[in-house]
């Protein structure tokens, strides 16, 4: 396979590149010093069975190097610059090639808009090196409590080391992929809060509350919502974990939050993360309690009209939800079908479901207008389901009469789902439909192709091999690149 493969994923601004032979996922942290200022840690991770290995001279072992570079600008002045050799670990034959090797940076940045050049090169392969450019703001308010960025670990050991991967005594194993398997029962994070002293003077208490959220239907889990008083200081370093053992499958954000005396949230940060649980599934006696006696579930009858009903709530749905509602679509039981509508959207807002109900049933009809076509109601389309999960697009860039692409939409989220600046590309293949299917994503756990330019020709050319990634100067007459790069 003659691909690289690196996810930058930067905390708030995920997306996913590729090129030559690497399989890399690179990823940021933000954290603060009272001496230095402001700082970000990156953290890069390699697959060794994605590299080109050469038998070093010495031992006749097997190295592979790469050269990670990135270059931090405002406006046309470098600002910090990095080109670090990533060695692999010697090894003695091609079996221990699948392995993974990290490595961290940090970089010193006062607050900013920085532009960022990534380059990263197999050095024993002879193709070339791969190029990209992403943004990231750095807006640290020194007269104002706020917290780093929450960093999940795998494991750790005591240490003294002076090291990046060190902190609190400790030295830690960044967990870089905002993925948890059901084999990981425990979120184990570190985060640190700054300036509680300065702000709200010595020696006294706030509260320090900590969640995880639903993003599937935005909720809060009171399974997994904790408070902590604290005594303010300048830096207070936070290292704990919480049990997620029966947290089931689907996408959820960490949130830590600062508040005074008076419950007043004075600063936040989040993590994303995807879970995956199979173990844990709904059960039909789980809804059984449900009583929909005068509620607006109790008027909805019909077997073909609930099941439409629950099929349309699939986008904002978590895995378990939608496993569930197959099984109970088929069963074809009214009542429960009921009841599981009621419990869905009772557990979302449980002082206003019916509200709630209304305001999601007006957007799926919007959806359904907007975006069916001859075979699919709206929300079962690519289209219909990311603006039932994500919302309105900021933008939507259409071209459908480009001389070299498919018709092709770019949509622009500037926020959505603890995520910044992600985008979706939709295309259409068959010219005559309002079908158009999900193309490339930058977003997490959305589909990602490293080709996406070379499917958008495809009407126009073929592909010419399986490293080319699109040329990212437009074609004649073509504007994919400019739009997508800087969607308006």
């Amino acid at each position: 396979m003659k691909y690289i493969y690196i996810i930058v994923s930067l905390t708030l601004l995920p997306f996913v590149l590729n090129a030559q032979n690497v399989r890399a996922y690179l990823n940021y942290n933000e954290f603060y010093s009272p001496q230095d200022g402001s700082y970000i840690e990156t953290y890069t991770s390699i697959k060794g069975n994605s590299l080109k290995w050469k038998k070093t001279a010495e031992n006749n072992k097997l190295k592979a190097q790469v050269e990670l570079t990135m270059i931090f600008k405002i406006d046309s002045q470098i600002v910090s610059f990095s080109k670090d050799i990533i060695n692999s670990p010697l090894i003695s034959d091609s079996s221990e090639m699948n392995q993974v090797f990290m490595h961290s940076h940090r970089y010193i940045l006062k607050n900013g808009k920085y532009n960022v050049s990534i380059k990263l090169d197999d050095l024993n392969d002879t193709l070339d090196a791969f190029f990209t450019n992403t943004k990231i703001d750095v807006s640290k308010n020194n007269d104002s409590i706020f917290i780093s960025s929450i960093e999940v670990f795998k494991d750790y050991m005591l240490s003294n080391d002076k090291g990046i991967n060190n902190k609190g005594g400790y030295r830690i194993t960044p967990n870089i992929y905002n993925y948890l398997p059901e084999s990981d029962s425990s979120l184990n994070y570190y985060a640190e809060i700054y300036n509680t002293e300065k702000i709200l003077g010595k020696d006294e208490a706030y509260l320090l509350n900590y969640y995880i959220k639903n993003l599937e239907n935005n909720t809060t889990l009171s399974k997994y919502t904790k408070f902590k008083r604290l005594e303010t200081n300048n830096v207070k370093i936070i290292m704990n974990h919480i049990d997620i053992s029966n947290l089931p499958s689907g996408n959820f954000s960490f949130v830590m939050e600062v508040r005074d005396k008076q419950n007043k949230k004075l600063a936040e940060s989040s993590y994303f993360f995807q879970r995956q649980n199979d173990k844990v599934v709904l059960k039909k006696e789980d809804i059984e309690s449900v009583s929909i006696t005068s509620t607006f579930a109790e008027l909805i009858t019909g077997e073909d009209t609930l099941a439409d009903i629950i099929k349309s709530m699939s986008p904002i749905s978590s895995d378990m939800d939608r496993s569930f509602a197959k099984l109970i679509i088929k069963n074809g039981d009214e009542y429960v079908m009921q009841q599981y509508l009621y419990s869905f959207w009772e557990n979302r807002n449980i002082n206003d479901p019916f509200g709630s109900f209304k305001k999601y049933m007006k957007r799926v009809r919007e959806a359904n207008k907007a975006y069916g076509s001859r075979v699919n109601k709206g929300y079962e389309t690519e289209r219909g389901r990311v603006f039932l999960q994500y919302g309105t697009p900021n933008s939507i860039m259409r071209e459908y009469n480009d001389p070299s692409a498919y018709p092709f939409e770019i949509w622009h989220y500037y926020q959505a789902q603890s995520q910044n600046n992600i985008k979706f590309i939709f295309f259409n293949t068959d010219l005559s439909s309002n079908e158009f299917q999900l193309l490339h994503s930058n977003a997490v756990g959305e589909p990602n192709d490293y080709q996406w330019r070379l499917h958008l020709r495809k009407r126009d050319s073929g592909f010419k091999s399986i490293d080319d990634m699109g040329n990212p100067i437009d074609d004649w007459g073509s504007n994919m690149n400019k739009y997508y790069q800087n969607p308006r």
